[in-house]
């Protein structure tokens, strides 16, 4: 039986004027550096480009190793933060959970279970992730999302209303 276990993981993201690419450090293994090729596909369907751009993620803590497409979400909110796309602070509270379509479609991911609870057990205020209906109640999650734009307008305050699939809290 496959045992899964959760802990924090600090997504920190740089932005500036250089030669286009995109660098991960942070132990993470092939799942997470193929998150670039996801992220900025999904950040170009909305409307971002990283075109002469250098962006450098860093996941701390840099002794454990990540894997998995559950950063994606949090990369992307990261890049757009950093770059002023979203200008209003994010919470160091708040948690994003997610795997990135190339169309900005934020997916579950293996794990989402133990990351949510992972996340109370951390105290984390605010937990933003993709609709799973095998996740229980619980009263961290502001909202679950669909796509990556939607995810912004949250943030921007420009999304009170939640679509289908339900967005519900869970904490």
């Amino acid at each position: 039986m496959k045992r899964l276990e959760a802990y924090r993981v600090d997504v920190e993201v740089q932005v500036k004027e250089g030669f286009e690419s995109i660098v991960i450090v942070g132990l993470p293994d092939a799942s997470v550096k193929e998150s670039k090729e996801r992220v900025a596909a999904a950040l170009h369907t909305i409307g971002f480009t990283l075109v002469e751009k250098k962006v450098i993620i860093n996941l701390s803590s840099a002794e454990q190793k990540k894997n998995g497409p559950l950063f994606d979400l949090a990369i992307a909110i990261g890049i757009l933060k950093s770059d002023g796309f979203i200008a209003d602070r994010i919470p160091d509270d708040a948690g994003f959970i997610g795997a990135m379509s190339l169309d900005g479609t934020v997916h579950p991911v293996e794990g989402m279970i133990a990351t949510v609870l992972a996340a109370k057990k951390l105290r984390m205020k605010q937990l933003v992730l993709p609709f799973d209906p095998t996740i229980p109640r619980m009263e961290i999650v502001d909202l679950e999302l669909e796509t990556l734009l939607d995810v912004n307008k949250f943030l921007a305050g420009q999304l009170m209303c939640f679509p289908s699939p339900p967005w519900r809290p869970i904490f």
